[in-house]
């Protein structure tokens, strides 16, 4: 049997070798869909450093070229706005990678009223 490399995920591997596209996946597969702005504020947040928009513009294109994010325009006369979600394939690969781990929501247990 001869072996080759899945070319899909060594692109999304790829896609992935950067500490600011892991931030983004992660606030994404969290929180998806977000909006262009939503996530430069968020990383900005969170690294406490102004991210330009060509920077960001960067980093979300790589990570769609790697069938991580899929991007959604929406146009209005005056502007258009870009919103990003995770793909299916995507999440159902880094699970499996143990890139991202299923974690279920505890729910909080309320004192009962005796």
């Amino acid at each position: 049997m001869t072996l080759k490399p899945d070319i899909k995920v060594m692109r999304m591997i790829k896609a992935l070798d950067s500490s600011t596209r892991m931030q983004i996946v992660n606030l994404i597969v969290n929180t998806s869909p977000v909006s262009f702005t939503g996530i430069r504020e968020h990383m900005e947040a969170v690294t406490g450093k102004t991210i330009s928009k060509g920077t960001l513009a960067y980093h979300l294109d790589i990570l769609v070229q790697g069938n991580i994010l899929k991007r959604e325009l929406s146009r209005n006369p005056d502007r258009t706005y870009s919103t990003y979600d995770t793909t299916e394939e995507a999440k159902k690969t880094l699970i499996a990678l143990g890139i991202l781990i299923e974690q279920e929501k505890k729910e909080q247990a309320t004192p009962s009223d005796n």
